[in-house]
């Protein structure tokens, strides 16, 4: 097993007695703003954390409820760029409040996206309740299950209202909760007071918890493949850990957005192939210890819809579902993350349709076999007129 055991240095700045009293619930060492933890606690917590479990969707309608599980990647947009391609002028502008709501309604639409996220990080109101902004323009727009993101313990506390009530009031939301949880450490082995309060928050209030890093190769990584994994894993454990010392068998997902850095742009590249290659390495480690993963694809470093976008956005989404992760985020995402665009995003809809008729792969039966139609054509007969072409064609087959 990778990262036997684990250690991280905290961030000094607000590090309170409830992180440090939660930390030695959860691990053995704290001294300070740094930890360590024995190998056998993160195995415990491995055992604890469920590999299956279910988010629900809005309204009661459980064709959108998401069951987390082996077999099936499940896709999204993210919450973060700070821009968005207007859908009038066309113009790349500042992210607002109103695109939240067009988002939602663009991601109900969307047979094959699963969950819903802003797409962008509102800029048009005060920067405190900005990820509330995104929650109250999500819930009434879309039926499908929310992740939400928050800046502190204080708007985790503002979500934390809204999604119950949305649910129905509190008993009903813990044993059907309609949103995840997200939030991110720092990498390099570093945590934010503000992560901490967060991942704490999360697990008392028993809210399922993406705890994702996001770490670049060759800027706050190992360079290597190999080495952004093991680096990644380490981050990720600590937080499994502590989550599952403060909440037994709390649904956990393990992050990543594992990238490189453009050592000519200094920007953090989305449309790399190693992406699709490092998010397949952390999947699969994730998936041996029993863990579902927070994935990425459907993205680009394009700032145009155009061949680029496409061609980078739909390799990384089919490699996604090739692989399983669990629940794939930032699709939409172009300019290396920095723009939100539902016409990425409605276009990565048809890809991941394509995908996931591959992946769907070939069911073999007595039917499918198809001998008896194969019987009665015969050579050189027409399959258009069989009836067995007439039951199978539009399920069989993928329209874009």
């Amino acid at each position: 097993m990778v990262c036997c055991t684990f250690w991280r240095t905290l961030a000094s700045r607000s590090i309170t007695r409830d992180h440090v009293r939660s930390l030695k619930e959860a691990i053995a060492w704290v001294n300070g703003s740094q930890m360590r933890g024995p190998s056998w606690a993160v195995k415990e917590s491995l055992r604890k954390a469920p590999r299956r479990f279910r988010v629900w969707g809005q309204n009661g309608n459980r064709e959108h409820d998401i069951h987390i599980g082996p077999g099936r990647a499940h896709f999204g947009p993210g919450p973060t760029c700070p821009n968005f391609i207007d859908v009038e002028t066309l113009e790349r502008r500042r992210y607002v409040k109103d695109d939240v709501s067009l988002v939602a309604k663009v991601v109900d639409a969307l047979p094959n996206i699963d969950f819903c996220e802003s797409l962008g990080s509102v800029d048009d109101g005060h920067t405190d309740p900005s990820a509330l902004y995104q929650l109250t323009h999500m819930f009434p727009n879309t039926s499908k299950p929310i992740v939400a993101w928050s800046f502190d313990r204080y708007d985790s506390q503002g979500i934390h209202h809204i999604g119950p009530e949305e649910a129905g009031g509190r008993g009903a939301f813990e044993p059907r909760p309609n949103y995840i949880h997200y939030c991110e450490p720092l990498s390099r082995l570093i945590s934010t007071s503000e992560a901490l309060d967060k991942l704490v928050f999360a697990a008392r209030k028993r809210v399922p918890l993406v705890f994702t890093l996001c770490a670049i190769a060759g800027g706050t990584a190992p360079v290597t493949a190999a080495g952004i994994i093991t680096q990644g894993v380490a981050e990720s454990w600590m937080s499994l850990t502590i989550a599952q010392a403060i909440q037994s068998g709390l649904p956990f997902i393990m992050g990543g957005v594992l990238s490189l850095m453009d050592m000519k742009a200094m920007v953090f590249s989305y449309g790399a192939p190693e992406l699709s290659l490092m998010m397949a390495g952390v999947t699969e480690l994730a998936h041996f210890a029993g863990l579902p993963l927070w994935q990425t694809g459907g993205c680009t470093d394009s700032k145009t819809s155009d061949e680029q976008a496409i061609i980078e956005g739909s390799m990384s989404v089919y490699f996604s579902a090739l692989t399983g992760g669990d629940l794939c985020h930032d699709v939409g995402y172009t300019e290396s993350a920095m723009t939100g665009s539902v016409f990425q995003l409605a276009a990565m809809d048809e890809a991941i349709g394509y995908a996931r008729r591959i992946t769907r792969g070939i069911d073999v039966n007595d039917d499918t076999l198809a001998t008896e139609a194969i019987h009665n054509v015969g050579p050189n007969g027409p399959y258009l007129s069989e009836p067995h072409t007439r039951r199978h064609y539009k399920i069989e087959f993928w329209y874009p």
